[in-house]
């Protein structure tokens, strides 16, 4: 009989570097939310009620009961929520026929947590943007070292980088290259 494991896209990566740690982030489901045109404000009010929080402005993210709320593009979003369901997508579109459009999205993509004193350091030469004066809030779409990347300010020393499943280890060893050039 076949014995599976379940793995997550970076097998659960965790590394301590001098000042930084870089860590795999799994056990959330990401679901992509897009308004139905024509149905925007209609929508955007029901989903604040259901999230907990309104939807975010661009270039942020916000957090509420089911989770964080990320700015992704004019009437989209991506919702990371803290749970395992992975028919998550049809039961929220299930509540919302008509005004938007919910698609499961976990396993295109790979997280991670970037944090410690040299985040900044590391980060301004990963990716391009200037985060130094980037509020708690912040999230950004970007790439690092041609890859696409989505960035989310968490704490004051703390991001959190989302990028597609696909490239995750070719983007590790990117992150990891720049962190031994800084330290």
């Amino acid at each position: 009989m076949p014995n599976l494991k379940q793995t997550t896209p970076l097998d659960g990566f965790k590394q301590t570097y001098n000042g930084l740690v870089v860590e795999e982030l799994s056990g959330f489901e990401i679901v992509s939310i897009a308004l139905v045109g024509g149905a925007e404000k209609a929508a955007a009010k029901s989903i604040k009620t259901f999230l907990g929080a309104a939807l975010p402005k661009p270039s942020t993210w916000v957090s509420g009961k089911q989770g964080k709320t990320i700015w992704t593009s004019p009437n989209q979003y991506f919702l990371v929520a803290e749970t395992s369901n992975d028919r998550l997508d049809e039961e929220f579109a299930a509540q919302f026929e008509g005004q938007a459009y919910f698609t499961l999205q976990t396993d295109g993509w790979a997280c991670l947590e970037v944090s410690g004193q040299a985040v900044y350091e590391v980060l301004e030469r990963f990716i391009p943007l200037d985060i130094r004066k980037a509020p708690i809030g912040f999230a950004g779409r970007s790439t690092a070292h041609h890859m696409s990347v989505l960035i989310l300010k968490t704490a004051e020393n703390s991001f959190i980088l989302l990028t597609p499943r696909s490239s995750s280890w070719t983007f590790l060893q990117a992150l990891e290259e720049v962190v031994k050039n800084v330290n």
